[in-house]
């Protein structure tokens, strides 16, 4: 395991490689090539000198325009930001210029103003952050709530952006709010999404920010009288134009008016000229600078290039940005840079003072110098610079951070300068389209949209993915092949081709969030290669096996349990199948078969779920011996099967398969030692809950309370891990209450509660139910130690309440009869036995419970029999179970035939009995006469049989009698079940039933 941190600093290892640390009071996010930082905004006026250089003006972070409009925006964001969730998170998005940036700093100036604290957080493509060791613990927010601001979101790894929201620091205060800003909405906020919703339970929304509904004559006026007032001269009185398009357009044309006027010049109108004529300026302004006394030393074409490296690469720390000036051929030696990079400041002062090459704002600003500073444009008077040729091409290859930033901003900028696209993008990346895929996900998905990127360009850039690419890439990697399979569509008719297409893009739709569109496509090749094998036989069984392998795995991410079984299950028949002659890479064989046991287990089908765990069990085994990457695999594995044995009361094999989950960890701390925290704690967690259930309480406790810290270590800093820390202390407070430590497991159990409020807070559909739970486990603890009986019954009067949302309908009766049963001990043994006697009535059976009039011992009469099962049937599954459970098991098992239930109730009503007692309600329902005319319940039997062992099934089976028999054999007989589990399944009914036939009950 990694050694302890020093205490002066949080240093901690995440899934993803991610470190994390503080500094200056800022939390920063190390993680790869990317870090962020959180600052908080100012609201102040912004000084900006009166001169005339656009990129300043313009910039909306310096306020020199009046914010004009966006009321019903504003609305919607307030109410938005005042909404009783504890975490919310909200997407603005849209083109270029539409005042994004300038809404949000608006939206936060309002919210600062209302007590709201107010940050933004950057990636570090716009600031640079040193990890230095500083005291720890000092939270951003402490009461007040919390809006965090980020602006280009799409352009951060999924990682890191997911790293940020799941911050603990910025979860400490009363309410979260984070609003993200980008262009485009596209395959990373799919991803970003689901992820999110994933881990947290959060649904984060979007709104397209659309063009404004205040006139562009008012905005222009607004802006025209702004600009004057910064440059010092009277507004002109010319009338305003008519301007067309987006906010920053309309601010450009007023700026360009102003100058124009002051100049006595003719202003632009159309874009292109526009933002020639405005680089125009910058262009004087480098000019004035170099030749008033050098207070620059550079020339400016030289200074271009420094601001068209800047444009794409945006701010770097020094020593980063040396050899990125000399790769691109701005200078040739070290001193020669270093000149450039400080006359670069003088223009251009950074708004991080540890950075140089500040870019140029508005990013559209910027994007128009790219273009015209590249040959191939037809803007008059603006001259291009030959250089910039060949710098793209190098610029790109330098590493994968300036691919990273360069590309996606390439690729936007030639949406508007097609030359971008035909003389630089397009030949860079079809000579080296390894480049597209170093750049990362937001350079992926931004090439994938762009409309002027040919076929060829982007299948050489998908050939160019890895074959196991990091979940950062998913998304690009998604959206590449969703428009590669768009232009395909109705180029082939070839099956194979079609159905491979699919199985591809349906996959990796899946990996990037896209859950349920990628399951529909995963179906579609699935039925594709059933077709083909239905044609060619043995030739397409290993393209069928694969689809149904995928479509299996991708029902397992969706919860789909039954038809996840059902996929799953068919792809291993396939292995046994003497006619297709195939088996998968032994690698592929322990995946399926370890997703096979879990979505058996979730169903219940505990026998069959076992036996398929153990041989995935067995196959990760011979793979460690080969190849150490298996070892976490097995790991994880191991640790399910230890949890299912545990439940099963069967704790020897649990022990020992946590402990081999144990020595497996503590090997791979000897040579990795990094990243392993959260396996380590798992197993810890259940070693702890198996050794109390052996009675061994004090390695129980210990196990348990290691398990904590490290979990504890990891939540400081991520609240992921919250959950995983709140069943942590709720497995130590178990063991601390079976060795009478009261006081220390009611500590234990308050831990465990106050997480789970906060969770709930955040997603009451995810987490409300686990804090119920949570409560009622607190009253009972407080019961059984006879301490703190009222903040007990406080606890189980919330659960109740908590208990009565419409989500918990099914639950309800459940949650209120466990709560009043221990409020009336509790009660009871302060003496208040009145009030202990009227909670125990509200604990009885629900009211609309149908009486039992025939005495206990007999078989109600048929009308009786007709009345429970016309009660039983409209209720739910849960419901039934409890009303059913006080009767005999004859008695369940005459009224479930006489309901003739469908297979799904059945199976849900069915698992929360005894597993002892299943089978004897199963043994009656073979003796029943009125089976063969049910068919509903003779499928229910068949689909347990289909996972019952040998020896279960000979149990049941002997007591039925030659008319069930039979009928149980011809309903099997006439399935035609596709999946070969089933298949198999039936084969072994049909031969105990033919074994026991002639000593089946008559």
């Amino acid at each position: 395991m990694r050694r302890e941190v020093a205490p002066q600093q949080i240093n901690t290892a995440g899934d993803a490689a991610t470190l994390l640390a503080v500094q200056n009071g800022d939390l920063h996010v190390h993680q790869r090539i990317g870090t962020h930082f959180i600052d908080e905004l100012s609201y102040g006026a912004v000084a900006v000198a009166a001169n005339e250089l656009p990129s300043r003006l313009l910039n909306a972070g310096n306020r020199v325009v009046d914010f004009t409009g966006r009321r019903q925006e504003l609305a919607d964001l307030s109410a938005w930001r005042d909404g009783e969730a504890a975490m919310a998170v909200r997407l603005v998005h849209g083109g270029a210029g539409q005042g994004k940036t300038r809404l949000a700093h608006r939206f936060a100036e309002l919210a600062h103003a209302g007590g709201w604290i107010t940050v933004r957080a950057r990636h570090s493509r716009d600031a640079v952050v040193q990890p230095v060791e500083v005291a720890a613990g000092t939270a951003l927010v402490a009461q007040k709530p919390l809006l965090v601001l980020v602006d280009y979101a799409e352009r951060w790894p999924l990682s890191d952006l997911l790293a940020l929201l799941l911050d603990r620091r910025l979860h400490t205060g009363r309410a979260l709010r984070v609003l993200l800003l980008a262009r485009p909405l596209g395959t990373w906020w799919d991803a970003l999404t689901h992820r999110l919703s994933e881990t947290l339970g959060v649904h984060a929304d979007s709104t397209e920010l659309a063009p404004a509904q205040t006139g562009s004559p008012e905005v222009f006026e607004v802006a025209r009288r702004c600009f004057a007032r910064v440059l010092g001269i009277p507004v002109p009185a010319h009338p305003a134009p008519q301007v067309e398009g987006s906010f920053l357009t309309v601010h450009m044309a007023a700026l360009a008016h102003v100058l124009a006027v002051r100049h006595g010049e003719e202003p632009p109108t159309d874009p292109a000229q526009l933002s020639a004529y405005l680089l125009s300026r910058e262009r004087n302004h480098w000019q004035s600078m170099y030749d008033n006394d050098r207070r620059v030393e550079s020339p400016p074409p030289v200074l271009g290039r420094a601001v068209y490296v800047a444009a794409l690469i945006r701010s770097l720390d020094y020593a980063s940005a040396l050899p990125v000036l000399k790769a691109v051929a701005v200078v040739d030696g070290v001193s020669d840079a270093g000149r450039v990079l400080e006359d670069h400041a003088m223009c251009y002062p950074p708004h991080d003072p540890d950075t140089v090459l500040e870019p140029l704002y508005p990013d559209r600003l910027a994007e128009d110098f790219v273009a015209l500073q590249t040959p191939g444009h037809d803007v008059e008077g603006f001259r291009a610079d030959p250089w910039a040729k060949g710098a793209l091409g190098a610029l790109l290859a330098h590493d994968a951070r300036s691919a990273a930033t360069a590309l996606p901003m390439l690729v936007e900028a030639a949406r508007r300068w097609p030359h971008l696209a035909t003389n630089q993008l397009v030949p860079v990346l079809r000579e080296r389209p390894e480049l597209a895929v170093r750049a990362g996900s937001a350079a992926l998905s931004a090439i994938a949209g762009a409309p002027a990127m040919p076929l060829d360009v982007l299948a050489a850039i998908e050939s160019a993915f890895p074959p196991e690419p990091p979940a950062d890439l998913h998304a690009g990697i998604a959206a590449v092949t969703e428009r590669l399979a768009r232009e395909l569509a109705g180029s082939t008719n070839d099956p194979v081709r079609v159905g491979a297409l699919a199985l591809k893009l349906g996959w990796r739709l899946v990996e990037s969030g896209r859950i349920r569109d990628g399951i529909d496509l995963l179906a579609e090749a699935v039925a594709i290669a059933r077709r083909l094998g239905v044609e060619s036989g043995a030739a397409h069984a290993a393209q069928l096996e694969v689809a149904l392998r995928s479509l299996g795995r991708a029902c397992i991410r969706a919860g789909d349990w039954v038809r996840a079984t059902d996929t799953l299950g068919e792809a291993v028949g396939l292995w046994n199948d003497s006619g297709t002659g195939m088996t998968p890479p032994a690698e592929d064989v322990a995946a399926c078969l370890a997703d096979l046991s879990l979505a058996l287990w979730r169903q219940g089908r505990d026998t069959a779920s076992l036996s398929t765990r153990h041989r995935a069990i067995a196959q990760l085994r011979r793979l460690v011996l080969i190849d150490g990457r298996h070892r976490l695999t097995l790991i994880r594995v191991l640790v399910q099967q230890a949890e299912q044995l545990r439940r099963a009361d069967r704790l020897q094999g649990a022990l020992a398969a946590v402990d081999e989950a144990l020595a497996l960890l503590q090997a791979m701390a000897d040579s990795a030692g990094e990243g392993l925290e959260v396996d380590f704690a798992a197993v810890l967690l259940g070693r702890a809950k198996t050794l109390h259930s052996f009675g061994l309480l004090p390695e129980a406790a210990f196990a348990a309370s290691s398990a904590v810290a490290v979990f504890q270590r990891l939540a400081g800093v991520n609240v992921y891990y919250d959950t995983d820390l709140a069943h942590a202390h709720q497995a130590h407070a178990d063991v601390l209450a079976a060795q009478s430590q009261w006081r220390k497991a009611l500590d234990a159990q308050a831990e465990a509660l106050a997480i789970h409020r906060r969770l709930a807070r955040t997603s009451a559909e995810r987490h409300e139910l686990d804090l119920i739970q949570t409560l009622i486990k607190f009253a009972r603890l407080c019961r059984d130690a006879g301490m703190q009986s009222e903040p007990a019954l406080r606890s189980l009067a919330e659960a109740i309440k908590r208990a009565h949302a419409p989500r918990f309908q099914k639950a309800r009766d459940r949650i209120v009869q466990a709560a009043c049963a221990i409020g009336a001990d509790i009660l009871d043994a302060d003496g208040r036995h009145a009030e202990a006697d009227a909670m125990r009535g509200r604990a009885g059976r629900p009211a609309e419970w149908p009486s039992r009039p025939s005495p206990p011992g007999t078989r109600p009469d048929r009308d009786e029999e007709l009345r429970i099962a016309e009660w039983v049937v409209r209720v739910t599954p849960r419901e039934a179970r409890a009303y059913l459970e006080v009767l005999p098991v004859q008695e369940i098992a005459h009224v479930l035939v006489v309901i003739d239930p469908q297979v799904g109730w059945f199976d849900h009503m069915f698992l929360n009995f005894d597993p002892a007692r299943q089978v004897a309600i199963l043994r009656c329902i073979v003796r029943d006469d009125a089976l063969p005319d049910n068919h509903g319940m003779t499928e229910c039997l068949v689909r347990r049989f289909e996972s019952a062992d040998d020896e279960e099934l000979v149990l049941i089976l002997s007591e039925a009698t030659p008319a069930n028999g039979a009928a149980i054999l011809d309903h099997v007989q006439k399935s035609g079940v596709r999946s070969a589990t089933r298949r198999m399944a039936h084969a072994r009914i049909r031969s105990t039933l033919r074994r026991l036939g002639p000593r089946l009950r008559p």
